[in-house]
């Protein structure tokens, strides 16, 4: 049972709040851990909250409010540019102490391209705290994957050699007792210093929870007017966009992108990782609070394009001088005339409801579609399901295009939106784990899989560059050689 908890200090990871208080109270952390965790063969999680004691819960409720420990004293904020629907989820599921958050976010893997990582801290923060607390402690700035630097003191971090990985011991490691280096190794004025504080600024920065713009889509539309999209701003010129940013960031230690591949994901909404957006906005020249806050312009490139196109008709002008006056093609000049956007059917009058009951129905029905996409996608822990429109509309009972005219319902829906190969990979995991359980890894075969998932060999092959968003590195391999060569 708490009795007593220790003050939690500015941008304190939840971690050294737990360790300072197994330093405070007790001489063996396991006897923490008991008051501290649902299970005390936990092992506490560096980044996020693990499954809390009931009584535990309630103590450090009255302190801080769930949601604000979250905020400001985990990782959460470095997930700020996973989809909107599905940050959400994780949010509400974390608050509530109830789902592994790692099932719920792309969590960053222990080992990245074989390189392991570390707790790190900050020498001068460490003596600073020291001098103003009376101890260290473990500081979230100090730990955002990708940058070396400090950018309060633009002093050089130092890893601790305590590895942040799930087969670790449920060991509280005490910062007090494990920075014994506060030596500061001071950085000079450099690209990598000033990226680092322009990722350390968005980390900082609110979350906010109700902005519903995809960073893909945003980024997108940052490139409008620059020589890396077309003219009518339909086509980007990825492969000049990447070999300049390489060269820009030629001489960085940490390059988060390497591969054409990763910069088009994020683009096309498929990749989030903190870094590398932070890395492709801040060479955008993007700002901290557009970039946390984005907003779409009114307006896009491609329609003041075709505005203007239809202007130039209108006065009488060719296509081809058209085309001379907004330096494009004939064809692309003679294209944007020939677009004309087909009006949407309007269902709003079936079945005698009127159209102003929609945003009513939009707000009631809310809640009701979130329950609905979490029961689909999570199942209970049954074979998980693909959340789509029409897998919603079946579960509720609605027509096929009630949803037309729901778009907060709809917003919702499509933040579980993920590739069918996304969906095999949680599919093949979740099988796996639960052959685990009822017949033992050595007698776990490919048929096996495919029989209950009914999964073809292309899409069992076709899941597993996505596997290791849902399992570890090892568990990922291991369900890879199922497959005979």
């Amino acid at each position: 049972m708490i009795a007593y908890m220790p003050a939690l200090y500015e941008d304190e990871l939840i971690y050294s709040w737990f360790a300072r208080y197994f330093a405070h109270m007790y001489p063996s952390y396991i006897s923490a851990l008991e008051d501290l965790m649902e299970n005390r063969n936990t092992r506490a999680d560096f980044g996020f909250i693990n499954h809390l004691d009931a009584g535990a819960r309630e103590i450090i409720t009255k302190i801080i409010p769930m949601e604000e420990l979250i905020m400001g004293h985990t990782m959460f904020p470095s997930y700020r540019f996973v989809g909107h629907g599905r940050l959400s989820n994780a949010l509400e599921s974390m608050a509530n102490t109830e789902e592994d958050v790692h099932r719920l976010l792309p969590v960053s893997k222990n080992r990245t391209n074989g390189q392991v990582h570390y707790i790190n801290y900050c020498p001068l923060c460490a003596t600073e705290a020291r001098e103003t607390y009376g101890e260290a402690y473990w500081t979230r700035q100090a730990n955002i994957r990708g940058i070396d630097i400090c950018a309060k003191h633009k002093c050089r971090l130092r890893n601790t050699n305590i590895e942040i990985s799930g087969k670790q011991s449920a060991r509280l490691y005490v910062a007090e007792e494990e920075i014994n280096d506060t030596v500061p190794e001071l950085v000079e004025d450099s690209l990598e210093l000033h990226l680092s504080e322009y990722i350390t600024d968005v980390f900082q920065s609110p979350v906010y929870m109700d902005n519903t713009v995809g960073i893909g889509e945003f980024l997108n539309s940052r490139l409008e007017g620059t020589k890396y999209l077309s003219t009518r701003g339909k086509m980007r010129n990825i492969t000049l966009l990447f070999n300049e940013f390489m060269e820009f960031y030629k001489e960085l230690p940490n390059q988060g992108i390497t591969k054409l591949s990763q910069m088009q994901k994020v683009f096309t909404g498929y990749r989030w990782d903190f870094y590398e957006v932070c890395q492709i906005a801040y060479f955008l020249g993007i700002n901290v609070d557009d970039l946390v806050n984005p907003r779409l312009p009114d307006i896009s490139q491609t329609e003041i394009f075709n505005e203007k196109v239809a202007r130039l008709y209108d006065a009488g002008l060719g296509c081809h001088r058209i085309a001379r006056e907004m330096g494009c093609s004939s064809s692309t000049a003679r294209n944007a005339n020939r677009i004309k956007l087909k009006a949407e059917h309007d269902y709003s009058g079936r079945k005698g409801i009127k159209r102003d009951d929609w945003k009513q129905m939009d707000k009631e029905m809310l809640q009701q579609v979130r329950d609905t996409c979490k029961q689909i996608y999570y199942n209970d822990g049954g074979r998980p399901g693909h959340v789509t429109v029409n897998a919603v509309c079946r579960a509720l009972g609605f027509p096929d295009k009630r949803f037309d005219y729901l778009p907060k319902c709809r917003k919702v829906i499509y933040g579980y939106e993920e590739k069918k190969e996304v969906y095999w990979a949680r599919e093949v995991v979740w099988c796996y784990q639960d052959l685990m359980g009822s017949k033992g890894e050595e007698d776990i075969r490919w048929r096996d899989i495919r029989n209950i998932t009914n999964l073809r060999k292309d899409n069992f092959i076709a899941s597993f560059p996505y596997l290791e968003q849902f399992a570890d590195m090892e568990t990922a391999g291991k369900i890879k050689s199922l497959l005979p060569i």
